[in-house]
C-alpha cells in the first residue's frame, strides 16, 4: 500500500493581523486550506476563535477555551485534532496556519514535528511592521499591558515576542517599508537577528514581492540551533547600516552583584542578546542569559559537568547605535578580578538573583 505523501504546512506569525492579511491572501490558492486563529475575544471571554477557509471562502469556525493555565499550551493541544481532520480529508495539498498575534512559532513547529507525522512544516513566515519594528524590539512593555497576553501566566514583553518570532522565521516579510526612512537598515537588522531568514519586501498594499509559502526552507535542526539559548557565534553578521552584533567571551566568572548593578548599562542600545554565563557564586551551574529591549532575564540550564565545555561566559548582543568597545568594557568590569579569583570565597558572595535562580 502506497503511503500518502506528507502535507506541507506554512506557519504565519506576527503581531499585526492587519499587515498579515495580504500575506495570508498570497498564500491561498486552489489547493490550500487555511486555519486562522484570532485572540480578539481572549481578554473578555477567555476564548481563542478559529476559522477554516480556502480560496472559495469560509468552511468552518469555532473557538478554543483558554483557562488560567498556559494559553499557548492549550492552543497547541486544541489545534492538533483540527489539523489532523483537515489533512485526513485529502482535499487540499497545502495547509496554512495563521497563529494568534502573541503566539511564537517555535512551540507550534516543535509540536507539529513531534506529533503530526502526516504534516511536514514547510515554511515559517513572520510579518513585521517597518514603522514599529525598532520600537517593538526596544521597549519593556508587557503583552498583558496591550491586552495580548495568552493567559494569566504570560509575562512576556513585546520585545521578547517580536525577537523570538523573527529568530525562528524562514521568511520575514517587511511590511510598511515604503513608510520607513531606513528600510535597508531594518533589512540588515532582521538578518542580524536571524541570518537564516529570507527578507521579502511588501508593496504599499502589503502584498509580498517574493515567495512566502511552500518554499521548502524550514529546517528543524537549524531553526532550533539558532533559536536556542546561544546564537551560533559562527553566523554573527558583520556591522553595517547602523546595526552591530557583538560576540563577548570570557573564561572568568561574573561577580553576581556587579552584574546586577550593570544590567541597565548592558542592555542600553541592545535590542537582543542571548548567551550562557558563569556566575561566581554558582560555580557548577550553567546560567542562561537573555535580553530583549530593556528587559534582561536569567535562567538555569543545568550543570557545566553535563556538557563538553569548561565553565565560561558567551554572549551575543545585537543593537542599533551600539558601541562594541563600551559593551565589552561593561561586561569585562563585571568579571572577577585576578585578586578576587585568588582570595574570595565565591559561594559566600551576595546573590541578587536568588529569587529567579534555584540553588
Amino acid at each position: 500500500m502506497t503511503a500518502h505523501p506528507k502535507t506541507p504546512l506554512s506557519l504565519l506569525v506576527g503581531l499585526s493581523t492587519t499587515l498579515r492579511q495580504p500575506v495570508l491572501d498570497a498564500m491561498l490558492d486552489a489547493t490550500t486550506v487555511a486555519v486562522v486563529v484570532d485572540q480578539d475575544d481572549l481578554a473578555d471571554r477567555g476564548v481563542l476563535t478559529w476559522r477554516v477557509l480556502d480560496a472559495a471562502g469560509p468552511i468552518d469556525a469555532g473557538e478554543f477555551t483558554v483557562g488560567d493555565d498556559c494559553g499557548a499550551c492549550q492552543l497547541i493541544e486544541s489545534l492538533m485534532p483540527l489539523l489532523e481532520t483537515l489533512v485526513a480529508r485529502q482535499h487540499w495539498d497545502h495547509v496554512v496556519l495563521s497563529a494568534p498575534p502573541a503566539m511564537e512559532a517555535r512551540p507550534l513547529a516543535s509540536t507539529l514535528v513531534a506529533l503530526l507525522p502526516e504534516i511536514t512544516v514547510d515554511t515559517v513566515t513572520c510579518v513585521v511592521d517597518a514603522v514599529l519594528l525598532v520600537e517593538q524590539l526596544s521597549g519593556d512593555e508587557l503583552l498583558d499591558e496591550r491586552g495580548l497576553a495568552l493567559g494569566l501566566p504570560d509575562r512576556r514583553n513585546v520585545a521578547e515576542l517580536t525577537a523570538r518570532q523573527i529568530e525562528y522565521a524562514d521568511v520575514c516579510v517587511l511590511a510598511n517599508a515604503h513608510r520607513s526612512k531606513a528600510p535597508d537598515r531594518l533589512h540588515n537588522l532582521l538578518l542580524h537577528l536571524n541570518p537564516r531568514t529570507t527578507v521579502v519586501m511588501a508593496d504599499a498594499s502589503g502584498v509580498p514581492d517574493g515567495p512566502v509559502a511552500r518554499t521548502g526552507l524550514f529546517n528543524f535542526a537549524a531553526a532550533e540551533s539558532w533559536a536556542g539559548d546561544l546564537a551560533a557565534s559562527d553566523q554573527v553578521q558583520p556591522s553595517g547600516e547602523g546595526v552591530t552584533t557583538v560576540l563577548w567571551r570570557s573564561t572568568r566568572p561574573l561577580h553576581p552583584a556587579r552584574l546586577n548593578e550593570a544590567l541597565e548599562d548592558i542592555v542600553d542600545n541592545v535590542v537582543r542578546s542571548r548567551g550562557v554565563v558563569w556566575l561566581a557564586n554558582r560555580p557548577t551551574q550553567r546560567v542562561r542569559w537573555e535580553s530583549a529591549g530593556y528587559s534582561a532575564s536569567l535562567g538555569t540550564l543545568g550543570e557545566w559537568s553535563d556538557t563538553e565545555h569548561l565553565a565560561e561566559c558567551t554572549v551575543v548582543a545585537t543593537g542599533m547605535g551600539l558601541d562594541p568597545a563600551r559593551l565589552q568594557s561593561i561586561l569585562d568590569a563585571c568579571l572577577l578580578t585576578e585578586s578576587e579569583l585568588a582570595s574570595l570565597d565565591w559561594k559566600e558572595l551576595e546573590d541578587p538573583f536568588a529569587g529567579v535562580l534555584p540553588q
